[in-house]
């Protein structure tokens, strides 16, 4: 039963930005007084410092009440880390009236939790673990070292110095690993465990055997949205002007909307105030990337 049980315990640094969407659409951006993210996943209790966290979704469709408590927690770097939120409470405030409104949300009906901050791209080729819980994230390979035993005696490489791992069969069985020199190693793993350091998130992350699915070595790019198709009759006709080309609008042709004016209170910060749609972290493309290099 411990294996189902989860907690997404929050812990106090003041001034955290955050965005909660819900599902009969009322969006609340305020703060939360958080410093780390404690998840009960299949790999045991994680800490991730909410600085790397990106965005909190239920696992499945609907609000967190639908998915019987079990959250996706996506980190900046792509990686996602699954587990379930067994005491669902977080107490944020909004600022209403140019004061500070605390409100306990109805978390039953949580769709989306939303951080601040972009996605962190790694650069490189990456290493990628998943495992049966549905963790899927991104190792970091210079403080990772697997322990193999064969007839020739135990072996430590760093993942670095590896060019392809993975179990010949079964998991519990051998393994084959291929160095970078061209070494081929075979043979059982020391553990019963696969442990790895991840370059974001918790410091490393301990998955058995039997939830071990994939490690891999990928190479990552953003993928470009799909281009705008433009309608060129709309196109306003130009003319030769001090030496460039300089758009003359036709008369009747609409307006394009002004640039909207940013207002700033320069008695207080503007702490708490809803920022820009991009200043919020949006998983989609992340996903897409990790869906590109599935294919």
């Amino acid at each position: 039963m411990l294996h189902f049980l989860s907690m997404l315990l929050l812990h106090g640094t003041p001034e955290t930005p955050v965005r909660a969407t819900f599902g009969d659409g009322q969006i609340l951006m305020g703060e939360v007084h958080t410093k780390t993210l404690k998840l009960q996943s299949g790999s045991g209790l994680l800490d991730i410092p909410l600085e790397d966290v990106g965005e909190v979704v239920p696992a499945a469709v609907g609000g967190l009440g639908e998915s019987e408590g079990r959250v996706d927690v996506w980190l900046r770097n792509g990686s996602e880390l699954r587990g379930m939120w067994a005491d669902p409470k977080l107490a944020m405030s909004i600022v209403v009236g140019g004061d500070d409104v605390p409100i306990d949300l109805p978390m039953n009906d949580l769709s989306r939790f939303q951080l601040q901050g972009g996605a962190a791209w790694p650069t490189g080729p990456v290493y990628r673990m998943r495992t049966t819980a549905g963790d899927d994230f991104l190792v970091d390979p210079t403080k990772t070292e697997l322990v193999l035993v064969n007839k020739f005696g135990t072996f430590a490489p760093k993942l670095s110095e590896c060019r392809s791992v993975a179990p010949v069969g079964e998991a519990k069985g051998d393994w084959r690993i291929e160095l970078q020199t061209g070494t081929v190693l075979i043979g059982h793993l020391q553990d019963d465990k696969v442990t790895v350091a991840l370059p974001m998130g918790p410091d490393e992350i301990s998955v058995d055997l039997d939830s071990f699915v994939s490690l891999r070595m990928e190479s990552w790019g953003a993928v470009a949205p799909p281009p705008v198709p433009v309608r060129r009759e709309q196109s306003p006709p130009a003319r030769y002007e001090d030496g460039g080309w300089s758009p003359e609008v036709p008369a009747g042709a609409p307006m394009e909307a002004p640039a909207p004016v940013s207002y700033q209170d320069s008695t207080r910060p503007a702490r708490g105030r809803p920022s820009e749609p991009s200043a919020w972290f949006d998983s989609a493309p992340l996903s897409a990337t990790k869906g590109a290099a599935d294919e």
